[in-house]
């Protein structure tokens, strides 16, 4: 955990619904707390960090949580705008050309433009500097759209190089690319729950970024993992224990016995599937339990926090 907050960048990707964002904030947090004044940036112009920090709206120019701690929430129209108007200067011209419903699509769909320049407002964002000429930010935390279009967003870069060539966008994407595959700069962290589709999604993602080199990938985050009332021992005692007999148990036994059975068997399925991603992804994971609370502030994230700050 330390080394992964050492970086500059880490993008969280994952399957929507997974927890990119409360581990996302989580993640903040921990770093803030650890002394690196850190930038929140969530990505498509989602409001889902609003919910881990109550007190308005985030919006693309950002808003302060804490001393050493900010969240940005980028939109791709917004970062274009401002990346356009800083070179064009005309405001009518952008309007007339990029804001128009026919060419807009095809800047964004064949170039992935709006990808590109929404990861480097990112960049912009670590390389601000403060009235002492210091670096505002150590530690950029992104929140990266769901797998498919965060693997897409990733491969920007390079496939603007491909396009371009030469001249300001291939510059421009050159830098974004240099930082995401400079593995002591930036690493890539998933976030999936032990359930089939999820993981599934996880390990091709994994295999994707591992083949194309775009980006380290540097753990896996199993979220919501539910926790089993036995120890090894004492599970395989209650098993031989309950084999055939849990029917047959009645009153509030027979419900603290089948309740207890039912966790048990949630554990199970959930360890079949952390095993398989430490079979087909040699990273380290990162087992997060399940929390009593869907909300992802207050004591909840206070909890995951804690939890994060106990790892190695």
């Amino acid at each position: 955990m330390s080394d992964l907050l050492q970086r500059e960048l880490l993008v969280v990707a994952g399957k929507g619904g997974v927890g990119k964002t409360t581990v996302t904030a989580a993640l903040g947090l921990l770093a803030q707390r650890a002394g690196r004044s850190t930038a929140l940036v969530e990505m498509a112009g989602t409001s889902s960090l609003d919910g881990a920090f109550p007190g308005g709206e985030i919006g693309y120019e950002g808003r302060t949580i804490l001393p050493g701690l900010r969240a940005f929430s980028i939109s791709a129209s917004q970062s274009v705008e401002e990346y356009l108007l800083r070179h064009i200067r005309i405001r009518a011209l952008y309007d007339m050309v990029f804001g128009n419903r026919f060419i807009a699509p095809f800047m964004n769909a064949v170039l992935g433009l709006s990808d590109l320049i929404s990861l480097g407002k990112v960049m912009d964002l670590g390389w601000e500097v403060d009235e002492d000429g210091e670096r505002r930010y150590d530690l950029l935390v992104v929140d990266s759209p769901a797998t498919g279009h965060g693997l897409t967003m990733l491969r920007a870069p390079r496939a603007m190089m491909e396009i371009a060539r030469k001249g300001p966008l291939f510059q421009n994407a050159q830098l974004v690319h240099d930082l995401l595959a400079d593995p002591d700069r930036a690493a890539l962290i998933l976030v999936t729950l032990p359930e089939e589709m999820p993981v599934n999604e996880t390990i091709e993602m994994a295999e994707a970024v591992q083949r194309s080199g775009l980006i380290r990938l540097a753990a896996v985050v199993v979220n919501g993992v539910p926790e089993t009332p036995f120890a090894p021992d004492e599970e395989r005692a209650f098993n031989a224990l309950v084999e055939g007999r849990e029917g047959r148990v009645g009153g509030e036994a027979g419900r603290a016995l089948r309740e207890a059975n039912r966790m048990v068997w949630r554990r199970s399925l959930a360890q079949r599937h952390i095993d398989r991603l430490r079979r087909e992804i040699p990273v380290p994971l990162i087992e997060i339990p399940r929390m009593a609370s869907r909300s992802i502030q207050g004591e909840t994230l206070e909890a995951l926090v804690g939890h994060l700050e106990a790892l190695p």
